[in-house]
């Protein structure tokens, strides 16, 4: 750009530090999620292809991300703005890999102004490669308690951790390390990075000081009590402390307020009166918790919402935030190799139906407890969503966005398979919510890669996958080759679709579904509609793949690659999965709450008007006439016979009259 020079912030309708002004015929400018706005006539729209422009007054504006200074690349700790380019039409763009390019038809003015850097994400703590390094960054994720009393329970009531970095110093904020509590509570762990990150919840969870020392196993103690707790070693001090999660949770959970999800049995004979516990210390209400009998608890505490099995090292480091946010357990990750012939018995083992395919040798993870596992190692886990620190920090990127008004592209590459397409075009479009839904058909790479290189929310891809990327007419295309994801979640109901989810969640997605292997079309069609509807509903990409592929019998052939726990929608109000059974004179209905999202909400159930703590399991004797009523009230997800349905369709087979 020739003969540049300051001038007026005014030249930039929105918010800048600095403005230049010069002369050019053709400008790159760099940055991702390209805008363009009409000034003539208040208009804007996504950039998301080559556009020329006719006469008029434009603005280019472009999303600017610049890395920290943490020395380990770590993309959690950066800076993010704004760049405005203002010019005058005729003109032409065309995005290209990392910016866009602007062409004028002759020499021209154009203004270029900058908006104020601000940071991604809440502020961040950096530390040395080094377990004291890594003690210090975790104990200080507890700054995310609003509260230390028992109300710290409930979700509302935490915040999100500190980012984590390592660097070449221990970097704390001021206001962090002002905020941080004190508790008096300790824990000393052995100086391995293993250690740290499966006793991480627990510290965060306590508030406590994290200590490196020489002992050969952790040690938990209080000032000013007789709290003098010694773990026991590796493998089972990974169950001890997560049962030492769970039952000190679900206590806080129980005395925080007198309320229909609390235990007045259990308070009874653990002899917890819950005004007095709220009222001791942080240090106090762990001795009077840790002297309550375990089997009693234990026998009380609801299936816990969510666990991940990693391989411990200072790079994963940066996950732990993301993982204690949502009060994950941790364990190491174990697991045995599952040949083909293992992976058929176990999917007829859960009666499902159908026959086997080819696939690759996965890895079932051992040990644990959990609703919900993440696999955040290297491997194919079966049964837990294989997610990356990719997955992460792409999940932080998409936190705020600009609208509420979601847009889902269902795209069909398969013509012998456009009876899913309809269905799910259909359930997307007739839920009651803020979305715009395209439908495309027969893409070709080039389309294709448009496709998923806009902005999109979800992406429903329906076709074939071959090793070399998704089939099109004349190819195919490979995620890997993308300049980028822009669409947050997908689902590739294609054959052997896995590596392809995984390329796309490094390119820039926070989660999808994936298939391992083939799968017939009409199986793929019932997993599929199934899928859009419970994600349409609120339920996490795990949650609505684990419900939605009961519908077939190789369901294994089905997984979620990415931040499982991810959910496009907010939560639903009441996230109620429902069990039937059929009983002499009646039915058994089993309601289970379960979210990955809510650890310590309660939740309403669908019968008896009563109130149920996430992860909480109710088994309840109905009449056929009461079971039909409850299922056509409310609109759920329910297992009968083995079989998966929608509670408003199973109602109609069930009713008499009908």
């Amino acid at each position: 750009m020739d003969e540049r020079r300051e001038c007026s912030q005014a030249a930039i309708p929105r918010a800048t530090t600095d403005c230049v002004r010069g002369r050019t015929t053709r400008l790159r400018v760099p940055g991702t999620g390209p805008t363009v706005a009409a000034l003539d006539c208040n208009a804007q729209y996504t950039l998301t292809s080559a556009s020329e422009l006719p006469e008029g007054s434009f603005l280019l504006s472009v999303t600017v991300r610049t890395a920290g200074d943490e020395g380990d690349g770590s993309p959690f700790a950066r800076q993010q703005g704004r760049l405005h380019v203002r010019f005058d039409g005729p003109a032409s763009l065309r995005p290209t890999d990392g910016g866009t390019v602007l062409s004028l038809w002759d020499s021209q003015q154009v203004t270029v102004g900058t908006g104020e850097s601000t940071a991604i994400g809440p502020a961040h703590i950096q530390v040395t490669k080094t377990p004291e390094g890594l003690a210090t960054g975790i104990a200080h994720m507890s700054v995310a308690h609003h509260t230390l009393s028992p109300s710290r329970s409930h979700p509302s009531q935490r915040g999100h951790p500190p980012l984590l970095t390592t660097g070449r110093e221990t970097s704390i904020p001021t206001e962090l390390a002002n905020t941080k509590p004190e508790t008096g509570i300790e824990l000393r762990v052995p100086p391995c990075v293993e250690s740290l990150f499966v006793v991480a919840p627990l510290a965060y969870y306590l508030g406590a000081d994290l200590t490196v020392s020489d002992r050969p196993q952790m040690l938990l103690t209080a000032e000013g009590t007789d709290v003098h707790h010694e773990f026991g070693p590796f493998p089972d001090v990974q169950d001890e402390v997560g049962s030492m999660v769970q039952r000190l949770f679900y206590l806080d959970c129980l005395v925080r307020r007198m309320n229909p999800e609390s235990d007045p049995d259990l308070l009874e004979q653990c002899s917890l009166e819950p005004e007095t516990v709220r009222s001791l210390s942080t240090a106090g209400r762990l001795e009077r918790y840790l002297s309550t009998p375990n089997d009693a608890v234990d026998a009380s505490v609801p299936e816990w919402h969510l666990s991940t099995h990693t391989e411990p090292s200072l790079e994963r480091s940066r996950c732990l935030p993301f993982l204690l946010d949502k009060l994950s357990l941790i364990y190491l990750s174990e697991g045995s190799e599952l040949e083909r012939c293992d992976l058929l018995e176990k999917t007829l083992s859960d009666s499902y139906t159908r026959g086997a395919g080819e696939t690759t040798a996965m890895l079932e993870p051992t040990g644990g407890v959990g609703r919900v596992h993440g696999w955040l190692a290297p491997g194919t886990p079966i049964d837990a969503f294989k997610t990356t620190p990719s997955a992460y920090e792409n999940r932080y990127l998409y936190r705020k966005k600009e609208t509420d008004r979601l847009q889902l592209s269902v795209v069909l590459n398969d013509t012998e398979m456009s009876d899913e397409r309809s269905a799910v075009s259909e359930i997307y479009r007739a839920a009651d919510l803020p979305m715009d839904v395209s439908v495309s058909e027969q893409l070709t790479t080039d389309e294709l890669a448009d496709v998923f290189e806009s902005e999109n929310d979800f992406v429903h891809f329906i076709g074939h996958c071959e090793d070399d990327g998704l089939r099109c007419p004349g190819g195919t295309l490979s995620m890997a080759s993308l300049s980028a994801s822009r669409t947050r979640t997908f689902f590739l109901n294609a054959c052997g679709s896995y590596q392809q989810g995984l390329a796309l969640i490094e390119q820039g997605s926070v989660a999808g579904a994936v298939t391992f292997a083939d799968v017939l079309d009409s199986h793929a069609a019932m997993v599929g509609t199934a899928f859009a509807r419970l994600l349409s509903h609120g339920f996490s990409i795990q949650r609505a793949l684990q419900l939605a592929r009961r519908r077939i019998m190789m369901s294994k052939d089905y997984a979620v690659v990415g931040d499982g726990t991810y959910a496009l929608l907010p939560g639903p109000t009441d996230p109620v999965v429902a069990m039937v059974s059929e009983t002499d004179g009646g039915y058994t209905l089993t309601c289970e709450v379960m979210t990955p999202q809510g650890a310590g909400e309660s939740f309403d159930l669908p019968v008896d008007g009563e109130v149920a703590l996430n992860g909480t399991v109710t088994e309840h004797t109905v009449s056929a006439a009461t079971l039909v009523d409850t299922l056509e009230s409310n609109s759920l997800p329910v297992i009968f016979d083995g079989d998966f349905h929608w509670s408003e369709d199973l109602a109609a087979r069930l009713d008499p009259d009908f």
